[in-house]
């Protein structure tokens, strides 16, 4: 039996498997708890930001077109999957994943986080820590990592 409410469920997202199934579950997750979703793509070039530091673009001077266009396209592929009458708000981001999704999930107040339990590849992962583990450990409210 669940405890609590459960109205807001933000579910990064990216272009992997796990990804795909991490929305999916979110989507029936909103419907099951009439939540409202926030789906975000955040995107990271290589050298961009680390865990403790992202940088923030202005429109001027922006050189991120490549990475935006990348999340669009995840974005409009997702939203074709959403079920009537659940509620989202998309968005693309910019810097650490990482950092991002903390800091969305504080800003939006999230009862639940729903993602992938990976979405790097495992060798990238030892060396710059995983997404997710990140995630579990900075968030105040609970992660539901999918498999």
């Amino acid at each position: 039996m669940i405890d609590r409410e459960i109205h807001k469920i933000l579910i990064p997202v990216d272009d992997s498997k796990m990804s795909d199934r991490a929305f999916d579950y979110g989507m029936d997750m909103a419907k099951l708890f009439d939540a409202e979703v926030h789906v975000i793509y955040v995107a990271n070039g290589e050298g961009m930001s680390t865990p403790d530091f992202t940088v923030h673009f202005n429109e001027k001077n922006d050189d991120t077109s490549p990475l935006k266009e990348k999340g669009a396209a995840v974005l409009a592929r997702l939203m074709k999957r959403v079920p009537e009458g659940v509620k989202v708000h998309q968005e693309i981001l910019l810097g650490s994943p990482e950092v991002m999704i903390a800091l969305t999930a504080e800003d939006d107040g999230a009862d639940l986080i729903i993602m992938g339990s990976s979405g790097r590849n495992s060798f990238s992962s030892m060396f710059l820590g995983s997404v997710s583990y990140y995630t579990v450990h900075h968030v105040k409210c609970p992660v539901l990592l999918i498999k």
